[in-house]
């Protein structure tokens, strides 16, 4: 018999005398096994303190007990706020997730669902970053239920279950709030021109805002960057050096670009929001603490995690459970860098 560190389910099926598959029921008390047989099995389990692994645990149920969520960089405080409220509801019930960096690459993406698939994972939360038709189409041929979370695909291809916010919406309802306080020379500095849901969807919605209230929308006033406070400084840079006439408020996709481009306009005599009001997106907690004060788009990224856990439990207990998109709320929050003109 091995030591108690390298005893195996084998290893218990041998000495107690009974198959794999006994010890697995008796492991997992799925389905009846004799009491004499259950405490062979038990006395054999609790001689060599045996914990069996997921796999092991699995054998019967078809099930681990865990699952996987794919992100494109750990360190954002976005992914960080969505994998706590997943990670919230997998405590709950007796799940363990495993988190996957993929760095923002649609070849590390499938490789991922690949790798995933191998570990026996009983399902998958994906928030890559563009969910396209080739990803969808291997989203599509894994056997383990895939969760779209803060990613929406385009025009909802392939029908997947999806848990995001309403990135139109909620920049289309922030840009209102601008035009409200009077502004009509908007700038909007955007996400990725790749990324579907955070980038040309919030940027529907800066245009959609713009065009119901007959304002022009002026193309030296449109920026991308990539989210990072850097990408924010850059493009506030630019839409200053490039325009005489600047505008009297900036529509921001993330709060991180918005402090970028907050601490760009310290560098110049411009005073906010006396003289340009800036509009994030995220209220993530530096926005609170920032001077001035970030007016912002709340999404309660945890919420949405939380949601999309949810949504993958039901599918798990129910395969046929129909695919929707559900969106989470979002709050226009005012703070000190958004000024009505007089």
């Amino acid at each position: 018999m091995q030591d108690k560190m390298t005893t195996t389910i084998e290893d218990i099926a041998r000495e107690a005398e009974v198959s794999i598959s006994t010890v697995s029921r008796v492991i997992n008390n799925s389905k009846a096994v004799s009491p004499k047989l259950k405490d062979r099995v038990n006395e054999v389990i609790q001689k060599y303190n045996f914990k069996p692994n997921a796999l092991a645990r699995g054998l019967v149920s078809k099930k681990t007990n865990t699952l996987g969520i794919i992100i494109p960089d750990i360190s954002n405080i976005i992914f960080g706020s969505i994998t706590k409220g997943i990670n919230s509801v997998c405590e709950k019930m007796d799940y363990t997730l495993i988190v996957c960096e993929s760095g923002g690459s649609q070849e590390k993406e499938l490789e991922l669902l690949e790798i995933l698939s191998d570990k026996k994972i009983d399902g998958v939360l994906f928030a890559g970053v563009n969910v396209n038709p080739t990803v969808i189409a291997e989203m599509k041929n894994k056997e383990y239920p895939i969760v779209l979370v803060t990613r929406e695909a385009i025009n909802n291809e392939g029908n997947l279950h999806t848990v995001v916010h309403d990135n139109e919406g909620a920049v289309y309802d922030a840009v209102q709030f601008l035009i409200e306080h009077g502004h009509k020379k908007i700038a909007f500095i955007s996400g990725s021109r790749d990324d579907y849901s955070s980038g040309q969807r919030r940027l529907d919605g800066f245009q959609r805002a713009l065009r119901e209230n007959n304002i022009h929308e002026k193309d030296s006033y449109i920026q991308y960057g990539n989210f990072s406070f850097d990408a924010g400084y850059h493009c506030m840079q630019t839409i200053y050096e490039e325009n005489e006439d600047l505008p009297t408020a900036v529509m921001i996709s993330s709060d991180l670009m918005a402090i970028g481009a907050l601490t760009f306009l310290k560098t110049t005599n411009l005073q906010i929001p006396e003289d340009i009001s800036i509009m994030g997106f995220d209220d993530i907690d530096l926005a609170s603490y920032f001077t001035p004060k970030l007016s912002t788009v709340r999404i309660s990224y945890f919420d949405e995690g939380v949601k999309a856990a949810k949504t993958i439990f039901k599918l798990l207990a129910n395969k046929n459970y129909p695919a929707s998109i559900q969106y989470i709320p979002h709050k226009i929050i005012r703070r000190n860098s958004v000024m009505k003109l007089r």
